[in-house]
């Protein structure tokens, strides 16, 4: 395993601070999602699969969800001392992964989980301060957290900075 690097599997939810980061592979219809304080260097990064916990069967991993994970991210980095307000939010993935789901369909769950964050994100009054969603092929994300950059990569288009 890579030194300092955090690994957040899909359901997962980590958080850590520099001079870590926090790396998530095979985003498809799932969302990655960071938070970043550029102050404190710290920050976390999701993996959640499906936009919203109200709906759930079962909430045996909440972190499985969209709209329970982003107010778990917020509070969990605001008792490690980070405001709010200088929380830096980037959103990833979201894909249409299959070419028989239309881009309007009740299967379309990238939308969805799109759809979700940026609504719990306008609740908190948290700006979504880049995104590379949509589309129709996966990434691997990785947050530095001391710059708060984030490397974008994929088989589509290869690799980028947000």
């Amino acid at each position: 395993m890579e030194e300092n690097i955090i690994e957040v599997r899909m359901g997962e939810m980590r958080g850590g601070e520099s001079p870590y980061r926090l790396v998530t592979r095979a985003l498809g219809s799932c969302l990655g999602i960071t938070l970043y304080n550029p102050l404190k260097k710290l920050g976390a990064m999701a993996h959640p699969m499906l936009p919203d916990i109200e709906r759930a069967r079962t909430n045996a991993n909440p972190s499985r969800y969209v709209n329970y994970t982003i107010r778990k991210m917020v509070e969990d980095l605001e008792k490690a001392g980070s405001a709010k307000s200088r929380l830096v939010a980037k959103l990833f993935g979201g894909a249409r992964m299959f070419a028989f789901i239309s881009a309007d369909s009740l299967l379309n769950v990238g939308e969805k989980n799109i759809a979700m964050a940026r609504e719990v994100f306008n609740e908190l009054n948290i700006r979504i301060a880049a995104e590379e969603v949509g589309g129709t092929f996966g990434r691997t994300i990785e947050l530095n957290l001391e710059s708060g950059k984030v490397v974008v990569d994929t088989a589509s288009w290869g690799r980028k900075e947000v």
